[in-house]
């Protein structure tokens, strides 16, 4: 690896990753110590204050051995495969936060690079990803061109995107000749706008160039434009991912109120202090499921899980008018 990209990968990583120590259920989101990479610095963890919350700082060597050696593969296959056009790879979502649980969280990446990956590399770079994704955590990543960041643009651009939905349809193009399609249609995704916003604010720099040098500041109404239609979303597959719902309604309620860039886990803490009485019990118990004390969505209401969507999207629609 460059050392002068290694070395401003160290200072982003080393930068305030943050997440709540949880009172209220008295459990804290930990890793297990595992081989660091060299850099003593990231490991280490420090507090601070962010909009009421009491947060502390997360390094890539806190994080838990099978991520750690799937981002090891992940970097290399990127380095090698994009060659002269990566600018970096980014790390947002539970694991940058620190409340990644091995259960049921995936692993959320940033790639940006100079220009448009060739199609014949994006069908390499796909096999890859078919390969590491789920082996054991899913991946969700997004390569992104400068050009898609810079000037903001809202829906965002992208160049190529894997998850693991995107699985079958992947296998079936690259099966046939369908793969030499995808770059016919542009590609756009409103998701990006709040990954970015996380990433600027609470991501991590793996390999490259620092964050605040390549994402730009996303506007406030992009962002919650964005997560708002993804608590929509969520909203309408309740029976399948109520926990996600009333989680992520907590974080949109704590941006809306505090600005504050929060996690899952954060976002419900700190909203045991601020919305109503009568959504603690759905909250506490969402939050259970996410750290895997109970089995997810098994005991949620999912009526209850729709009042507290709906609670907080008309606190959105009346900040707005």
């Amino acid at each position: 690896m460059d050392t002068n990209r290694a070395h401003s990968s160290q200072t982003i990583a080393d930068s305030q990753q943050l997440r709540l120590i949880d009172w209220a259920l008295g459990l804290e989101c930990t890793y297990r110590s595992s081989d660091d990479l060299g850099n003593s610095d990231l490991g280490k963890h420090r507090t601070g204050i962010h909009g009421g919350m009491i947060l502390s700082t997360v390094g890539w060597t806190s994080f838990p051995d099978a991520p750690n050696q799937q981002l090891r593969r992940l970097l290399d296959e990127c380095v090698r495969q994009l060659d002269g056009n990566l600018r970096g790879v980014y790390l947002h979502g539970s694991l940058a936060l620190g409340c990644f649980n091995p259960r049921t969280s995936d692993i959320d990446l940033l790639v940006l690079t100079e220009r448009t990956i060739p199609l014949y590399t994006k069908k390499t770079l796909v096999e890859c990803l078919l390969s590491i994704s789920g082996a054991p955590h899913d991946l969700e990543i997004s390569f992104l061109r400068q050009e898609d960041v810079l000037p903001w643009r809202y829906p965002t651009p992208y160049d190529l995107h894997y998850g693991e939905d995107w699985r079958e349809r992947y296998a079936t193009d690259l099966a046939s000749d369908a793969w030499r399609r995808w770059d016919e249609q542009p590609h756009t995704d409103p998701d990006l706008a709040a990954h970015i916003m996380v990433t600027k604010h609470r991501g991590m720099c793996l390999w490259g160039e620092p964050i605040e040098q390549v994402f730009p500041d996303v506007p406030h109404h992009d962002y919650l434009a964005s997560i708002v239609a993804d608590l929509k979303w969520a909203r309408e597959r309740l029976a399948q991912i109520a926990v996600y719902g009333i989680l992520n309604s907590c974080r949109v309620y704590a941006y809306l109120r505090e600005r504050c860039i929060a996690s899952k886990d954060e976002g419900a803490v700190w909203a045991l202090g601020a919305l109503p009485a009568e959504f603690h019990p759905l909250i506490r118990m969402a939050l259970a499921a996410y750290r895997g004390a109970c089995t997810e969505n098994s005991l949620i209401d999912q009526q209850d899980a729709k009042r507290l969507i709906e609670y907080v999207l008309s606190a959105v629609q009346e900040k707005a008018s």
